[in-house]
Formats: structure tokens, sequence, C-alpha cells
């Protein structure tokens, strides 16, 4: 019934599950929250650096290269640690598998933004634009990028398009406030 090898890749999942989360928990964490102070289970994780979970995750690619889940999870922590042109890539080799997933065609565009390819971001959120023009996380990212572009007209735009498509988004409130913050000429 339970072949070692079953076994090994639920372990596994656990072990990825479980530290995937518990990174991506940690990087969720907004700049505004007061710092809580540690608890009792926090504090009874194991530690694990980034080099070592980039390790683990690249073991489990090695089992699963094509496993998009797990590609996808990978790519989002390199762009979490700065590594744009690595999450490119990554994202890319999702995309070779899922072309119609709108979310980590969004995911591209923002990493090559991030490398400084902003053309090609562009027409990466253009693209998913035209797969489907009300799809709110690629307008979210455009109307970021026209912000750090001073854009402030273009900006309000897609923010306008956001409130149409739906008015209790919950990154509607922070996205009008950092507008409000660029046209008051801070960053």
């Amino acid at each position: 019934m339970f072949s070692s090898r079953n076994i090994h890749f639920a372990i596994l999942g656990i072990i990825l599950g479980a530290t995937s989360g518990y990174i991506f928990a940690f990087y969720q964490v907004q700049s505004s929250m007061p710092r809580a102070m540690p608890s009792a289970q926090a504090q009874s994780r194991p530690d694990v650096n980034n080099e070592q979970l980039l390790t683990m995750f690249k073991d489990a690619l090695a089992k699963n290269p094509n496993d998009t889940t797990l590609m996808t999870r990978y790519a989002n922590f390199l762009f979490d640690m700065g590594k744009f042109a690595e999450a490119v890539q990554w994202f890319q080799k999702v995309l070779a598998l899922q072309p119609g997933n709108l979310d980590v065609r969004t995911d591209l565009g923002t990493a090559l933004w991030n490398a400084g390819q902003k053309d090609k971001a562009m027409a990466e959120y253009q693209a998913a634009l035209k797969a489907d023009p009300k799809h709110v996380s690629t307008l979210h990212n455009l109307v970021i990028v026209h912000l750090e572009e001073r854009d402030t007209a273009a900006a309000e735009q897609v923010l306008k398009q956001i409130e149409e498509i739906d008015p209790k988004y919950d990154g509607l409130a922070s996205l009008k406030q950092r507008l409000s913050e660029v046209k008051a000429g801070g960053k």
C-alpha cells in the first residue's frame, strides 16, 4: 500500500511545504506592523538559512523537474532573495509548461522589471491583460510600476480600472496611499 517512494515524497512534501510556508509568512510581514515577540512555537522551529533552502529546492526540483508549483515557489523564493535574473528563468520555465498561468506571467513581469528589463516586463503585463483584462494582480503591479516611473496619470487610470472591477479589493487602500505619497513628492 505504501511504497518507500510514496513515503519519501510525502516527507519531502511536508518539509518543503512547512519550510516554504515559514518563509512566505516571514516575507509577508508588513513594515507598518510592530514586531511581534517570538512565541515558544516559533522558537522551536529549526533554523534554516537561505543557502540550505536553495539546496532543498534544488534537490526537490531535481526529483520533480516538471512540478510547476514547486518551480513557482522556487522562483518566488529567488525573487524574495533579490535574485531577479534567476527568478525570471524559473518563471519562464513554468510558463513553458503553463502558458495560460496569468499569476506566473505577472510574477515574471515583476521579476523582469526588478531585473531592469522594463520593456519586457511591460510586454508580459500586457500579455496577461490581453488574456484577461480584469486580472487584478496584473493591474495592481501596473499601478506600482507606473508609480515607480512617477506616471501618476497612468497609475490613476489603472487604479480606476481596479475599482470598477472590484471595489472591495484588499490592495486598493494601499495603492491609493502610495499614489497620494508619490503625488506629494514622496517615494
